[in-house]
């Protein structure tokens, strides 16, 4: 048998581990359409060892596969099949910091690493390109900064908007340690916000020896274009709280709806979003159905990117989560 062989990343989530192999595949399928992906089951030596699921991949790969395949969120391994024997093959992986920005934090509620990945990949292919300037990633949920230490292990420009002073403090506080403790050069910077519905939040930016700019704001999402006042971004990429922290306002009331949250906060993503620009989000399936979310990215002048494959998959039992991507 000729092709390839992907051995899976192991994932530190076990639900989501049983989903990592057909993941890959339709994030595959996104990005190269012309590369047969399949399932298969090989066996391990022991007889009672379990089945280990893997990924064949028919035909050549060019140098351009190679670089797509290098920076996947779930492979782990890559063989060349020359009949029942298999051949490491190395793949090229450009990473600006180390893995362990990523994979360090643990705190609960922390989307999983491999899902992010998965999700600003997507984003980014369905973004038209700029030009030859750093790209520019903006995550409006940020939470303690999960999706944005994604963007800055690729080299990109990375803003947040998070409403909990507590999340924006931890996040702070881990990024101006790691620096430290890994010798990186920064420049760290801290304010209080002083004008606006927001005035006496926090927001803090660091400037990075390699020449990366972190900024992260105290702020409810739905202003996110006043507190990054004519700042254009290349990517929004958010996984949406399933309690939905960042409600919609409703006079004195607070709506905690995922569908009102998109009601109030997509014009303003779609007013800081550059044009050519995408937007991949996350969400809850047993909260808001797919119909429901297409139909409100498309009446908010969106155009929704069509995959050919499902990424639907179960957190727990009350979570179902899926992704969707659209462009500007």
């Amino acid at each position: 048998m000729s092709g390839y062989a992907v051995l899976i990343r192991e994932s530190s989530n076990r639900v989501y581990d049983g989903d990592g192999a057909r993941l890959l595949a339709a994030e595959l399928a996104a990005h190269r359409p012309h590369l047969r992906a399949a399932l298969t089951t090989i066996e391990r030596c022991g007889p009672d060892d379990p089945m280990d699921l893997h990924l064949t991949i028919e035909g050549d790969l060019d140098e351009h596969d190679r670089r797509l395949l290098g920076n996947t969120s779930g492979l782990r391994l890559l063989f060349r099949r020359h009949g029942d024997l298999l051949e490491p093959v190395a793949l090229p992986v450009s990473a600006e910091h180390d893995s362990d920005l990523i994979t360090i934090q643990r705190y609960r509620g922390k989307t999983n690493e491999q899902f992010t990945h998965l999700l600003v990949n997507l984003t980014v292919l369905a973004a038209s390109p700029a030009d030859d300037r750093r790209l520019h990633l903006l995550d409006p949920v940020a939470g303690r900064g999960t999706t944005l230490n994604r963007g800055l292990v690729l080299g990109f420009d990375v803003a947040g908007v998070e409403k909990s002073g507590t999340e924006v403090d931890a996040y702070r506080t881990f990024l101006s340690n790691y620096w430290k403790d890994h010798r990186v050069k920064h420049k760290l910077h801290r304010e209080r916000i002083r004008k606006g519905p927001h005035a006496g939040s926090q927001r803090f930016s660091i400037r990075l020896g390699t020449g990366q700019r972190i900024d992260v704001a105290q702020a409810d999402t739905s202003a996110v274009g006043g507190v990054f006042p004519g700042r254009k971004f290349d990517v929004i990429v958010g996984d949406l709280p399933y309690g939905v922290q960042h409600g919609a306002r409703h006079g004195e009331e607070t709506d905690r709806s995922a569908a009102r949250l998109l009601e109030t906060a997509l014009p303003e993503w779609r007013r800081v979003l550059r044009h050519g620009g995408a937007i991949g989000l996350a969400w809850n399936l047993r909260t808001l159905p797919r119909a429901e979310m297409i139909t409100s990215l498309r009446e908010h002048g969106f155009d929704v990117v069509d995959h050919p494959r499902s990424f639907e998959h179960v957190v727990d039992r009350s979570i179902t989560r899926d992704l969707v991507v659209a462009t500007r």
